[in-house]
């Protein structure tokens, strides 16, 4: 059941999901949208910088995404996402790895809009050993359950 902008008050906080990350998938998303060998060539990427192969950056932001969406919160309620903000790489994703999501809200104000908020959430996604991955902020705009006085 989606929340709405009425819902969220700041220092609020969701956990929720896990994904694991099979080596294929990494493999398939790099060949398509981030053809670069530590993402797609096991023998190259066991001798670079990661030693092993990693998930792209572009497809770890896409999991936290995923699990997200997955949580329920937004669903019927949103708008649209206007901006990410502070996006953070802080450890490779790699083949195997299970991952999960925590999100907090980090700012809420009214818009010009009387049918809808902005939301800025912070994702934090950590993996199986409780290390964080990647960090950033959404901006979303967020409909009211009934409109706001502007």
């Amino acid at each position: 059941m989606s929340l709405f902008y009425e819902d969220f008050t700041v220092g609020q906080s969701f956990s929720g999901g896990r994904r694991t990350i099979p080596e294929a998938e990494i493999i398939q998303f790099a060949q398509i949208y981030d053809p670069q060998n530590m993402h797609l060539d096991r023998l190259y990427a066991d001798e670079g910088p990661f030693h092993g192969l990693i998930a792209s950056g572009f497809h770890t932001l896409c999991l936290a995404w995923w699990l997200f969406l997955q949580l329920g919160l937004v669903q019927e309620s949103m708008w649209v996402g206007i901006g990410i903000d502070a996006l953070r790489w802080q450890r490779p994703v790699r083949p195997g790895d299970t991952v999960s999501l925590k999100v907090e809200i980090v700012d809420k104000s009214p818009t010009s809009a009387p049918d809808r908020g902005r939301i800025v959430f912070s994702h934090t996604l950590t993996n199986q050993h409780g290390e964080t991955v990647m960090t950033y902020q959404s901006i979303n705009l967020i409909s009211c359950k009934v409109d706001h006085p502007s």
